[in-house]
């Protein structure tokens, strides 16, 4: 892999891993495009530097909730209880994603099961839309723990390619009564600890010798450009729910998904 192809991977990353169209699959379609094979290693630097964009984005909002944990603020309830929260939608994340892990990279490589994924994202984006309660439903404290269980279980199902985790997180906590802006931030501040998790599984991989280590130069370079792009995805993804619904990203997710199934398709008769 050469700088240029690290840039373009970085970007890809760092745009889509927030918009709710999937970078997995996003990915998955670039590495085809470029005449590589997707290589998992090289995507631990890309998953971390989104990871460093969402810890600084969401600064203000990790620190209120990390303090609320200090005996000292035993008071601030609504605090903890979604602390405990995103504990429980993560371990259902963690297990799912665990379960499935072993059969994500065949699948990255079948464009079937990628644009399969693309058009699972277009539908729950629009269940989302059409099921949500209000465009002025409320807060985090109208979460129940099984609606956190199953918003945890969509984003564990995104460990496969083409399945948005942001897509299927916000469409969830839109179902579950959250407001189009509240569910895209409770989106993002579930997304932290499962990235993490996974960039540290990854990693401890990469030192125990089970993984090759990808060329210093485009590790750095995609890391860089990731995360700057993924730090400005954010800001645009939280200005978009604001004012407009999912539909745009549903169609968009629905029209390349198909598009991927006909042309495999059409090369698998070829």
């Amino acid at each position: 892999m050469n700088s240029l192809q690290a840039i373009v991977l970085g970007v890809v990353q760092g745009l889509t891993e927030f918009l709710p169209i999937s970078s997995d699959g996003h990915l998955a379609v670039t590495y085809r495009l470029l005449g590589q094979r997707p290589d998992l290693t090289f995507e631990v630097f890309l998953h971390a530097a989104t990871l460093i964009a969402m810890v600084i984005y969401f600064r203000a909002d990790i620190a209120r909730l990390l303090a609320s944990l200090l005996p000292k603020n035993a008071d601030r309830r609504d605090d903890r209880r979604l602390v405990l929260l995103i504990i429980i939608a993560t371990g259902v994340s963690g297990v799912l994603a665990l379960a499935l892990s072993p059969y994500v990279e065949d699948l990255s490589n079948s464009m079937t099961w990628v644009g399969l994924g693309f058009i699972l994202t277009a539908v729950l984006l629009t269940v989302g839309e059409k099921l949500a309660q209000s465009e002025k439903s409320g807060g985090t404290d109208k979460l129940r723990v099984p609606a956190v269980g199953f918003i945890g279980a969509l984003q564990g199902l995104a460990v496969l390619p083409g399945v948005s985790r942001s897509g299927s997180t916000i469409a969830a906590g839109m179902l579950a009564g959250l407001s189009r802006e509240q569910a895209a931030r409770f989106s993002f501040l579930l997304g932290i600890p499962i990235i993490f998790l996974a960039v540290a599984k990854d990693a401890v991989d990469l030192l125990r010798g089970h993984e090759q280590l990808p060329a210093v130069l485009p590790s750095i370079i995609g890391f860089i450009a990731s995360g700057v792009t993924g730090y400005l995805a954010i800001k645009l993804l939280l200005s978009i729910v604001k004012q407009h619904k999912l539909y745009w990203f549903a169609a968009y997710t629905a029209v390349l998904g198909t598009a991927m199934l006909l042309m495999d398709t059409v090369f698998a008769r070829g």
